[in-house]
């Protein structure tokens, strides 16, 4: 196969091996022999051949799809785990004297996929590299949808756990590296290089635009150094035409937020959610935003609350200020009519914006200064910083002063440049205009001279201008026509005078094309030298949008501001579950009150099941993530501490499918908050024990209740659910350990759950009384209710068979009691009241 197209083809193929490589030819893209086949089974699409070697006679497989699906299609490649180059026409065929010059101008990987329809757009995709260097890590993430690329800089746990907590879709590690990846990320090996020092270096000054590292903070740390010089060096060979700076946010630790790791994270359904219910998701339920940029801000913040109490104060002084102003619904109506800036300057990185992209910035500029006047009679810190934003002026003239009112997607597919611009452009769209008007006339004037009426003028590519006749009119043809096709239902025709007139309106439509993608080349190239100053104003943008979602939740929702205290302070009044309080109806969320500070550390919560304790502890945390955000609170009063870590040990769905038992989770998260939890932090920790043995799990669940009391170190505030009712004798022991429960109302038809908090440890489990209110038979439950009497006097189940117990006539037995209590006389059928009354019975004894 030794035609100048396949050697062309073969030679690309070889510079990028283990990538699909996509092929440009004309308005297509192909692919070839085994990348066919690949393509054709993942995308579902027809697998062809073509004989591309006239002189063998080969045929070679093929598949593709037209260029303008790209951004449909690469999602679906790149989550059957490919990695795809493409390889664009770099030269314009009409002027290729040969064959025509291709070459990969692009290598779309899971954390480089950011064009068109591949990224959600609340959604964030992360490109992550780490790297060592002694007892110094660092981990570097990149956000190519905005071009934006900060650093975290720690121990080598707390790297690997902020990766893990920030889950990028892909992970570069130098070749040599011994850091075990997580499955679930797709992962990429760099040549060493890359991360060693001077390399590194050239590829932040290159892509960052500077000419010193001291300003970065990278300077005299060689970890986040050679993490960001490798992601950077990365990036500039899969984005070959990349044509800005990325913007770097900054080095940053775990002293700088509440770390909420990717379980606890989970566990409390704060972004996502391991089960069905996206009902459940705190982000979800919450959200108010009205942009793109507005949403991934708040799910930022929900993420990483912030460690500072300056921050947190801040947020809580621009939303109450917001809320006040009654402004919010103007100022998120002309939001919501804003383009996403911040993906607009990640479009440009990479020159990948459109005539309507532009548009689009120049149409949100334009509105910039009114929102600047509207945010002027604010005073709180966050909203001053928005009103004195660059509103960008320059940028919006140039675009508005180049790029016509409604251009077309692509530049060239119409009128894309505005007129005036360029006075060879508008002679040219005269000339066109001129030969239109000329081709109008013609159609008039033969269908007079040959007297056919339905005679039309018509056009397309392959035959360029023709003249279009029934074929059943054919025979009033003159002469001075000559065929150029003949159809089914028709015969079409040119003349001299239609193919002199045809040449030239084709040479002022190139001329047209041609002059419009130069200049709108140009002027994107201006826009995109620029281009850190959109995402800048555009990250304002999408904190006020954040700011104002929260302010809007906060008067819809009748929250209440928080207080920030000294640590560890923990006072929720009347506290309503943020999620529940939005999807039931209203009044039903039930509001519980809980306290927490330095004599009263620990909560031990018992109850039944089904009562609330679970929900109690995810209300507990959810308000504390949403306060410490900067968001106000459903609550009466809210007082709070800020927190250095979230511990959750709440749920184990998330990795039960990876082979480890319940309590090997229960016992692992258990380990992390007796080991790295300090004074200022917050633990929720629900039905500790629960995956051993009854008698292992009290074991080790008092145990455990007793180090976090006792430990000068590891001393977090803790809201500690439990079965285990000798638990509650703890306080007595502990003096910063209390007891609360979830209390159960009995009645005659059976317990009514009242989901609030209360003072004391519960008095019984109520167990038997939920498996019949679940549909647990009768019978069932009343032979639980017998062994649950003796296991209470120290006996052994089995004995009830053989011989019944003695009972005390004078009182009756806590069985007994059981029973009566658990059943409802109204619903039960007669066989179901004979049977019970035989158990009863047997119960009794003779």
């Amino acid at each position: 196969m030794n035609t100048p197209l396949m050697q062309q083809y073969r030679s690309e193929r070889e510079r990028h091996p283990g990538k699909l490589l996509l092929f440009q030819m004309g308005d297509f893209f192909e692919t070839f022999f085994e990348d066919a086949a690949i393509l054709s089974r993942t995308l579902g699409i027809t697998l062809t051949s073509r004989d591309l070697d006239r002189e063998t006679g080969e045929r070679v497989p093929l598949a593709g799809f037209p260029v303008h699906a790209l951004d449909n299609y690469l999602p679906r490649l790149i989550r059957a785990g490919l990695k795809v180059a493409i390889c664009e026409q770099t030269e314009d065929p009409a002027r290729a004297k040969k064959l025509v010059r291709r070459e990969v101008t692009e290598i779309v990987t899971p954390g480089t996929l950011v064009a068109g329809q591949a990224l959600g757009e609340r959604e964030t995709a992360l490109l992550c590299s780490v790297h060592s260097a002694g007892s110094e890590w660092a981990a570097a993430f990149c956000d190519l949808s905005t071009g934006s690329a900060g650093a975290f800089a720690g121990s080598m746990e707390a790297v690997l756990e902020e990766v893990s907590r920030r889950a990028p879709r892909e992970l570069l590690l130098a070749e040599s590296s011994t850091v075990e990846p997580p499955v679930s990320v797709s992962t990429t090996r760099l040549e060493d290089w890359r991360f060693g020092q001077a390399a590194a270096a050239e590829a932040v000054k290159r892509r960052l635009g500077v000419t010193a590292l001291g300003g970065l903070g990278l300077e005299e740390s060689p970890a986040p150094l050679g993490a960001v010089g490798a992601l950077l060096s990365y990036v500039e060979d899969v984005k070959r035409n990349i044509a800005s700076k990325v913007e770097f946010t900054g080095l940053y630790s775990a002293g700088d937020i509440m770390v909420i790791d990717a379980r606890s994270a989970l566990a409390l359904d704060l972004v996502d959610t391991a089960g069905p219910d996206r009902q459940a998701v705190l982000a979800d339920a919450t959200d108010r935003t009205a942009t793109p940029g507005g949403g991934r801000t708040y799910r930022s913040w929900l993420l990483s609350p912030p460690r500072a109490a300056r921050e947190t104060r801040a947020r809580h002084d621009a939303v109450e200020e917001l809320l006040l102003s009654g402004r919010c619904g103007m100022l998120t109506g002309m939001l919501s009519s804003f383009c996403d800036l911040e993906r607009q300057a990640g479009r440009l990185l990479t020159l990948k914006s459109g005539p309507r992209d532009l548009h689009a910035i120049g149409a949100t500029v334009a509105q910039l200064p009114s929102l600047a006047r509207e945010l002027s009679p604010f005073s709180s810190e966050l909203l001053c910083e928005v009103s004195a934003m660059d509103t960008l002026d320059d940028i919006g003239d140039d675009i508005d002063s180049t790029i016509a009112p409604d251009p077309p997607a692509r530049p060239g597919d119409g009128d894309t440049i505005a007129k005036g611009v360029s006075a060879e452009l508008d002679e040219l769209r005269e000339a066109r205009h001129g030969g239109r008007s000329w081709m109008a006339a013609m159609e008039e004037s033969e269908r007079a001279a040959t007297g056919i009426q339905r005679l039309s003028i018509g056009y397309n590519r392959v035959f360029g201008y023709y003249i279009e006749v029934p074929r059943s009119m054919a025979g009033q043809v003159p002469e001075r026509f000559v065929r150029r096709q003949t159809l089914a239902t028709s015969e079409r025709y040119t003349t001299p005078g239609l193919h002199e007139m045809e040449v030239k309106l084709l040479r002022a439509e190139e001329g047209i094309a041609e002059l419009e993608r130069t200049i709108f080349e140009g002027l994107r190239s201006r826009v995109a030298a620029r281009a850190s100053r959109i995402r800048r104003t555009g990250a304002l943008l999408s904190r006020l949008d954040a700011l104002c979602g929260m302010a809007i939740l906060a008067g819809e929702r009748s929250y209440t501001r928080p207080v920030l205290a000294d640590p560890p302070c923990f006072r929720l009044e009347d506290g309503r579950h943020p999620v529940l309080d939005v999807i039931l109806p209203p009044g039903d969320c039930v509001p519980s009150s809980l306290r927490m500070d330095a004599d009263r550390r620990i909560l031990i919560v018992t109850g039944p099941n089904m009562a609330g304790k679970s929900t109690l502890l995810r209300q507990a945390a959810q308000t504390l993530v949403m306060a410490q955000a900067g968001s106000f609170v459903p609550a009466t009063s809210f007082v709070f501490s800020p927190v250095d870590r979230l511990f959750t040990r709440i749920g184990s769905a998330d990795r039960i499918a990876r082979g480890q038992s319940t309590f090997l989770l229960e016992m692992a998260d258990a380990a992390a908050v007796l080991n790295q939890s300090t004074p200022e932090s917050f633990a929720v920790m629900d039905e500790i024990g629960r995956g051993t043995s009854t008698f292992d799990g009290l074991a080790l669940a008092w145990a455990i209740i007793e180090s976090l009391h006792d430990s000068p170190v590891h001393r977090p505030l803790v809201v500690f659910a439990t079965h285990y009712h000798e638990l509650t004798r703890l306080p007595s022991d502990l003096r910063n350990c209390a007891n609360i429960n979830v209390p159960v109302r009995e009645t005659r038809q059976g317990i009514v759950f009242l989901y609030r908090a209360a003072e004391g440890p519960s008095d019984r489990s109520y167990g038997i009384h939920v498996a019949s209110m679940a549909g647990v038979p009768p019978q069932v439950s009343a032979r639980a209710a017998r062994i649950l009497a003796r296991l209470e006097k120290g006996g052994v189940p089995g004995e009830t068979r053989d011989d019944q117990m003695t009972i005390d006539f004078d009182t009756p037995p806590d069985g007994l009691m059981e029973i009566l209590r658990g059943i409802s006389p109204d619903s039960m059928s007669p066989r179901e009241a004979q049977h019970l009354l035989y158990e009863i019975r047997e119960m009794l004894g003779p």
